[in-house]
């Protein structure tokens, strides 16, 4: 389902300024707060007319003052590729599930305006109002997202969600074999300072409490890596990848997180890896949850791709390398 969009009709981005935010100018503003685009860049954009306050035309160096409105006109542009076909796994009148490829951002951001799965859902289905997601992916993973058809059905799922009442079940590919069967990662996650994105989500004991339940489901000795089982007890952005990185064992291309659960060093030259640069294997593979309209129990499955499959999945039969 669904085709990629070559380039987009733009887009308005809205700030309405709060007191921490007044005083400062135009300029600083934005410097500040979206550090992906150079000061210069946001200097052309200003005195461009890209940007309006109050609706009027305004200059970098203009100061803000509390309540004050911006607006930054982005222009149409062509957006990245995306795989932006998708596969229905459940659907009624009040729950939606499809499997998201891996690549396919779930919400707008960055350079991803219509090539997203919130677009290509709606677009399909066509409702008003449309289909909402209930819960995020990364760009890179793949499997279950599950989307509300209704208001009702929304505020329940969101709630349960709120109260770790769904169980959420990945599977991963991990560097390293020098690992229990089963362990727990249990390390708090929080905002870091990151200079290519202003902040970013990391290991940090001034972060939020999250906990992550793993279990090897397959060693790969010659390949130096493990197939693993993951149950999400929290909810923390990129939990997984920073919990397996702080674990010793970062997910096999993750460009990001490095051994200890902070962001690798670019080497000299090198463009310094974004959140959403994608390469690793990460799947969501159940789901299981209390249905918001009949309340019985709901287990989805999505199938993994190849590279996450156990060989016995892969031969119909179990080896002496599947770990029970």
């Amino acid at each position: 389902m669904g085709e990629t969009t070559p380039t987009n009709q733009g887009w308005t981005y809205i700030n309405r300024i709060q007191p921490d935010a007044a005083g400062e100018t135009v300029l600083l503003f934005y410097i500040r707060r979206y550090p992906h685009s150079s000061g210069e860049a946001w200097r052309k954009r200003i005195l461009s007319g890209e940007v309006r306050l109050n609706d009027r035309p305004t200059t970098p160096e203009t100061p803000l003052v509390k309540g004050h409105r911006l607006t930054y006109n982005r222009r149409p542009w062509r957006e990245p590729d995306a795989p932006c076909s998708f596969a229905l796994l459940y659907e009624d009148d009040h729950l939606i599930a499809v499997a998201k490829p891996a690549g396919l951002p779930v919400l707008p951001g960055g350079q991803h305006l219509r090539n997203t799965l919130l677009a290509r859902v709606r677009e399909h289905y066509r409702e008003t109002p449309g289909p909402a997601p209930l819960h995020r992916l990364g760009r890179g993973t793949s499997g279950i997202v599950l989307f509300a058809r209704s208001e009702s059905a929304r505020q329940f799922i969101s709630e349960d969600f709120r109260r770790r009442r769904i169980e959420k079940a990945y599977r991963t590919l991990v560097a390293g074999t020098d690992m229990p069967d089963r362990f727990t990662v249990d390390v708090p996650i929080g905002r870091i300072p990151y200079a290519p994105t202003g902040y970013l989500y990391a290991a940090t004991c001034e972060g939020k409490p999250a906990k992550t339940e793993c279990r090897v489901l397959n060693y790969v000795p010659d390949g130096n890596r493990s197939l693993i089982r993951v149950n999400l007890v929290t909810g923390r952005a990129h939990q997984i990848r920073i919990h397996l990185a702080v674990a010793g064992h970062p997910l096999i291309g993750d460009p990001l997180y490095r051994a200890g659960g902070l962001p690798a060093v670019p080497a000299a030259g090198d463009r310094a890896a974004l959140p959403g640069d994608i390469g690793y294997h990460l799947h969501a593979h159940e789901l299981h949850f209390t249905h918001p309209a009949t309340g019985r129990d709901v287990h989805l499955t999505c199938p993994p791709p190849p590279v996450l499959r156990t060989p016995a999945e892969e031969a119909g039969r179990f080896t002496s390398r599947a770990v029970s």
